[in-house]
């Protein structure tokens, strides 16, 4: 088996790091720290857990931080977290499970961001890959070591492997973004990497990204503006291999365009390798429905399901493109179908308020929306506290409560 570098850049995390070192517990072999300029017991913690905790100074870089603990790791494997990231039991029992397996050389886990509403999206990212020194970390904000772990698989060999276990990121809820002062710190660096590389697609990505999180939609226009220039300058074949093109497609559709018909026609225009995502599709989708075509709009959202599914994000694309499908049916006075699809979309994200409500509303009968509820709850317990809210919201307090004596019994 080999050994595991589990390698992490802190700042004043004293409040996050005891949960994350005890989620890690078990994982790694080596853990190096590096601490860019705590002020509170950040360091004492993570040497108290055994880690090599190293000092670097603060470049507004990113990637500089991160290469620095990639050169101290001696380990077989690197992982990669953060403080405000927590790694979950099954996740743990993979990650060693990968390090008996002779032809893989890198891997994805899910990354689980929780949002404020108590929802969450969920995506694959990479994580772990093999020691390499070829394999460092590029972009100073958004880092992201991706395109050396590709090259290092293509001379390798070794394959890329999926982890289905659940990294819990809670970094992204907005009020723990503030408290950290996240949107400023992050505006400013992203903001001096394009001034740097004008062609830099990936960080007018990240700038647009950060814009709609944020709901600036100012921010996002301008920066729409910004990156169009240079979009169209890029290869479209090569553009296509980034794994974040689909979402930037769909971004600067979004940040160009006030006007669906206008922006259908920009989407519509692009090349068919940057046309097909599911992201792209799914604003199609949600575009389609507002101009009134909804056999389009149909099309657009089973194209960006099966999309989703062949790109292993089906938790945030089966749910939005379920909820669409469900509108589609119901406009069209399909109630069976609309249920249908809003179980399906329940089944993609268990807790989402909008799902529950119109499983709830269109389901066929009282015996078969208690049977649905009673399986839903059977198999995914933690989306009581959301079934029970929309029970109530619709006037079924005896129901919410029935189904709370059968859980406790």
């Amino acid at each position: 088996m080999g050994r595991l570098s589990l390698c992490m850049i802190v700042r004043n995390e004293q409040r996050m790091l005891p949960d994350f070192l005890a989620s890690v517990a078990g994982i790694w072999d080596e853990l190096i720290v590096v601490d860019t300029g705590s002020e509170d017991d950040t360091p004492r913690l993570a040497e108290a857990a055994g880690a090599r905790v190293l000092h670097h100074l603060w470049q507004d870089d990113f990637s500089a931080a991160r290469n620095a603990s990639l050169a101290a790791a001696t380990g077989d494997w690197i992982c990669y977290l953060d403080a405000d990231e927590r790694c979950t039991p099954e996740l743990a029992v993979q990650v060693r499970d990968l390090l008996e397996d002779p032809q893989a050389g890198a891997a994805t886990v899910v990354m689980r961001n929780r949002r404020p509403d108590g929802t969450h999206r969920d995506a694959d990212l990479l994580r772990l890959f093999r020691n390499d020194p070829d394999i460092r970390f590029r972009h100073r904000i958004h880092e992201d070591p991706s395109g050396h772990v590709q090259a290092y698989l293509e001379r390798t060999g070794l394959a890329m492997r999926r982890l289905t276990g659940v990294v819990d990121h809670l970094g992204y809820l907005k009020n723990v973004a503030a408290a950290q002062g996240k949107r400023r710190r992050d505006t400013a660096l992203l903001r001096r990497q394009v001034k740097g590389n004008p062609d830099d697609l990936y960080s007018w990505f990240k700038i647009m990204e950060q814009a709609r999180y944020w709901e600036d939609r100012s921010a996002w226009r301008k920066a729409a503006r910004g990156c169009r220039r240079r979009f169209e300058k890029a290869d479209p074949a090569d553009l296509a291999r980034q794994p974040w093109a689909d979402e930037l497609c769909a971004l600067l559709a979004q940040g160009l365009h006030n006007h669906p018909a206008q922006g259908l026609q920009w989407l519509d225009a692009l090349p068919e390798e940057l046309r097909m995502g599911p992201a792209v599709q799914l604003r199609r989708g949600m575009w389609l429905e507002e101009v009134g075509r909804p056999d389009d709009a149909e099309a657009a959202y089973t194209a960006c399901a099966a999309a989703g599914d062949r790109a292993g994000n089906d938790t945030q694309f089966g749910l939005r493109c379920g909820m669409g499908l469900c509108r589609l049916k119901a406009g069209a006075g399909d109630v069976p179908g609309a249920w249908d699809q809003a179980v399906r979309a329940g089944r993609a994200c268990p807790s989402d308020p909008e799902a529950l409500l119109a499983a709830v509303m269109f389901a066929p009968s009282d015996l078969a929306r208690a049977d649905w509820l009673a399986g839903h709850l059977t198999a995914y317990p933690e989306a009581a506290p959301a079934v029970a809210e929309t029970l109530k919201s619709c006037g079924l307090t005896d129901l919410a409560e029935a189904l709370a004596a059968t859980q406790l019994s």
